[in-house]
């Protein structure tokens, strides 16, 4: 007879099909806690004989969720493009999506460069803020805009 461990409850005894059948059905996975007689610990199943010549299915959902980008930090895409609209001579659109350098080098030729030039510098950056709005679809990270 077997036991198992879920949600922090200790639950059997269960035979070994019944193991057999909570494995096919995913609701223990090859990282569950199981323990049998002459077992001294309990042990992930995955280290015994339930493991042997089964098709287990892959451990459970905290692998599953580091792999998998998150999307609840993602910008917005009309957020980027109203900044790069509105204040892309200044470079602020790329300090919002995390391009620091290059907005950095906007912010400083944009001022600076449209002081000299009388605002044709900021005109020039300008041009080029509203081509990144229209091509850029992720942000620094490589996280795609939302």
């Amino acid at each position: 007879m077997w036991y198992y461990e879920q949600n922090g409850n200790r639950i059997g005894p269960v035979d070994e099909a019944t193991m057999r059948s909570l494995i096919s059905d995913r609701t223990i996975s090859i990282d569950t806690l199981v323990w049998t007689n002459g077992m001294a610990n309990w042990t992930p199943l995955q280290q015994t004989q339930l493991a042997a010549g089964l098709p287990v299915p892959p451990p459970s959902s905290s692998i599953n969720a580091a792999t998998q980008p998150n999307n609840s930090s993602a910008k917005h895409r009309v957020a980027y493009v109203l900044l790069a609209v509105f204040l892309g001579g200044i470079g602020i659109h790329n300090f919002y999506a995390g391009f620091t350098n290059r907005a950095i080098i906007q912010l400083l030729v944009g001022i600076f460069g449209g002081i000299i030039t009388c605002g044709i510098a900021t005109l020039g950056i300008q041009i080029w803020a509203i081509v990144e709005a229209c091509t850029v679809e992720q942000d620094a990270n490589g996280v795609r805009f939302k």
